[in-house]
């Protein structure tokens, strides 16, 4: 069991650039799933109906992108300046309580003053963000086209997919309890996408008006960032926090506003996670808050940045499965609350 164990993390880590598309592929068909049944209710064939989803959203996405591409470029060129400026003004908040600091600074010099005798040092110029980024580009975009491709195939032949998953048992028993366990499955799962989904919107929409409001340029910027970290528990709330505290302290001249912008986000993120999200799932999907951050930092070992962003709704989608999977219901005891 420990070498069948071994050998699954390494093939998920060696094969992430092949599983990664596939697994955001089964979830966003999980989350558009329902829209397409409510096309074809009303007559539309799935084909049509996956298409408009699929093509709408990625209309949608690029227009948003493309509003957003020159201020997130701005940023990430402007990035090692805008460290130095954030570096500076902290320097001097935190000036009038750093005398002791700099005495004990310049005692530090003397004793390590540098030895003229001493070999010159060589510094090796590691490539930039901007390279390292173009680089990347080309792997991007083909995990994009396939996510976007096999999402429509996924969401176009749902029902024929489902019917040979349900013939699979020979038994007539069998069948109807695999058709109701898939029901369930694909029910929860979509319905815990959809509802996390909408609360990150939400999350996104507030931090976008409340920066506007403090005067913090490229809002929507910041917001979509808020938006898109919720999925990250935890960790993604910290690291939103931080990303609009260094712009509030470049862009603002006190420090007032600045709290405002990361106070008022905190709140934003404690009333999304501690009253709507409650009262929107309710005890639905109940997690092991324990084993939630394993598997949070699990998922982002395994596959990076991604990874973290998928762990919760794989984490979702792993106990809902072993819920009505024999085999796997100890996996689901575990992660339940």
């Amino acid at each position: 069991m420990a070498i069948f164990t071994i050998l699954v993390v390494a093939a998920l880590r060696l094969g992430s650039a092949l599983l990664i598309p596939i697994t955001v592929s089964i979830l966003l068909s999980l989350l558009l799933g329902p829209l397409v049944r409510w096309f074809r209710k009303r007559g539309v064939p799935e084909w049509i109906g996956a298409a408009v989803l699929v093509f709408g959203t990625i209309g949608l996405l690029g227009t948003g992108a493309g509003l957003l591409a020159g201020p997130a470029a701005d940023w990430v060129q402007q990035s090692p300046a805008t460290l130095s400026q954030v570096e500076a003004k902290i320097r001097r908040l935190i000036r009038p309580f750093s005398a002791m600091q700099k005495t004990a600074q310049r005692v530090e010099q003397a004793a390590t003053a540098p030895d003229a005798s001493a070999p010159p040092k060589v510094t090796v110029q590691t490539p930039g963000l901007i390279t390292r980024v173009s680089g990347s580009t080309p792997e991007a975009v083909a995990a994009a086209l396939a996510v976007v491709f096999l999402t429509y195939f996924l969401l176009a032949t749902g029902q024929r997919f489902r019917g040979k998953l349900v013939g699979l048992p020979r038994e007539p028993l069998h069948q109807e309890r695999m058709l109701h366990a898939l029901d369930e499955i694909e029910r929860q799962t979509s319905r815990y996408l959809v509802f996390t989904t909408m609360i990150s919107i939400g999350v996104g929409g507030a931090t976008w008006g409340l920066l506007a409001g403090c005067g913090l340029p490229n809002a929507g910027l910041w917001g979509v960032i808020a938006g898109v970290l919720n999925f990250i528990p935890y960790v993604g709330a910290l690291v939103t926090a931080v990303l609009i505290g260094a712009a509030a302290l470049i862009s603002f001249d006190g420090v007032e506003r600045t709290l405002v912008a990361v106070g008022g986000f905190f709140l934003i993120h404690l009333v999304a996670g501690n009253v709507v999200t409650p009262a929107v799932l309710g005890r639905k999907l109940p997690l092991n808050t324990v084993a939630l951050l394993v598997c949070l930092l699990f998922w982002g070992w395994v596959w990076g940045v991604p990874g973290a962003i998928l762990a919760v709704p794989l984490t979702v989608t792993l106990k809902v499965i072993g819920d009505h999977v024999d085999h796997l219901r100890p996996v689901a005891g575990l992660l339940d609350y």
